[in-house]
């Protein structure tokens, strides 16, 4: 293991090197929006088990596990020095110094990767999912495809972020969404989206560990791009189903004052507003459709 460290004026973003430093090279960051925990958290139980393994580690992990280190001391999806979202902005970076010498650094690490993988969080009642171009990107594809978990979404595209802009250079590269937000982390979905982590770097053949063999057969499922069901009313949601259900089109989702909320689409759950006040003409689920719609 090699601990280094990019030292800037204002903070010392830390990130571990892992293995011989050929081929294949994959790059996993996290927090990159700063109050997204649940991925640190699985990020540092992979280190902590390559750390431990030594050997057994045929090509190279490069593993950042807090790229906004001021958002994350706040707290904060942005860096609290400009407010810019470091992940729509690869990969020159925008805002103050800091925050462009942050992302030119990781999209160095990126650019110089076979593979990247990038964990966030999608709320606190939410179901993981991997969020990729692999529609258009066959390599995409066959990278979502070796990744033990069982829903891939198809994203909408928008530049800047960094799986994004790293998918258009010709390097495969994805999100996996999961359980978290708002400086919160989940310990059950980060245990799971840390042993996710590991049995991808056991399928790409840069860690040999028979014993996470068992995560890295998983049947998948391929969405389309989220559907974000909206209230006509203000309220409190009443949900009857859960993040990870599947629905029909027009079965019905929630209750919000009085108000039948329907889905529009048939697919899989993915998000829901639980235990707050929501807005007329605001989000209030979010449906991953089947590939066929």
């Amino acid at each position: 293991m090699d601990l280094r460290f990019l030292d800037l004026p204002e903070l010392r973003l830390k990130y571990y090197v892992f293995g011989s430093g050929g081929s294949p090279r994959a790059l996993i960051t996290a927090a990159i929006h700063g109050d997204e925990v649940t991925g640190v958290f699985a990020a540092y139980k992979l280190i902590e088990y390559l750390r431990q393994k030594g050997s057994g580690i045929a090509g190279t992990a490069i593993i950042i596990p807090v790229v906004n280190v001021l958002g994350f001391n706040a707290r904060t999806r942005f860096n609290p020095v400009d407010y810019v979202d470091m992940n729509r902005v690869f990969p020159e970076g925008a805002g103050s110094a800091i925050t462009k010498k942050i992302v030119k650094f990781v999209w160095e690490l990126a650019s110089s990767s076979d593979y990247v993988l990038d964990l966030h969080c999608a709320g606190l009642n939410s179901y993981q999912y991997i969020l990729a171009l692999h529609k258009e990107f066959p390599k995409v594809r066959e990278f979502a495809n070796i990744i033990p978990w069982d829903t891939v979404v198809e994203s909408t595209g928008t530049r800047g972020q960094l799986f994004v802009e790293a998918t258009h250079r010709g390097i495969p590269a994805v999100i996996i969404e999961t359980r978290g937000g708002d400086g919160y982390y989940d310990r059950e979905w980060g245990e799971e989206l840390y042993r996710v982590t590991l049995g991808m770097l056991v399928n790409l053949g840069v860690v040999s560990d028979s014993s996470v063999s068992t995560y890295s057969k998983t049947e998948k499922t391929y969405y389309g791009k989220l559907v974000h069901v909206k209230t006509p009313v203000e309220g409190f949601p009443e949900f009857i189903v859960e993040p990870g259900a599947f629905v029909m089109k027009g079965d019905v989702l929630s209750q919000v004052s009085g108000e039948t909320i329907r889905s529009p689409v048939s697919g899989k759950v993915i998000r829901v507003e639980r235990n707050t006040f929501v807005f007329s003409d605001s989000s209030v689920a979010s449906i991953a459709p089947f590939e066929e719609q």
